[in-house]
């Protein structure tokens, strides 16, 4: 269930539902410019990657501060 919650509560997860859904539309829709969704799709892989990078950065300084001697 914690699994769940997580990927509920995930905006790399709803971007990656959008990018899917919008794929499948945009391919069944007749006469829709290709190259339109293409960028779409690739516009939404840079914003994952740009989350994931950003959510990565993040655990890796509370990592640093976790490990760092307390000041007295």
């Amino acid at each position: 269930m914690a699994v769940l919650k997580a990927l509920a509560r995930s905006r790399k997860f709803w971007l990656a539902v959008f990018g899917v859904i919008q794929s499948v539309i945009f391919a069944l829709w007749p006469g829709f410019p290709t190259e339109v969704w293409v960028a779409i799709d690739a516009l939404v892989i840079v914003l994952i990657n740009a989350i994931a990078h950003e959510d990565a950065a993040e655990k890796g300084a509370l990592a640093i501060v976790a490990k760092a001697p307390e000041a007295k």
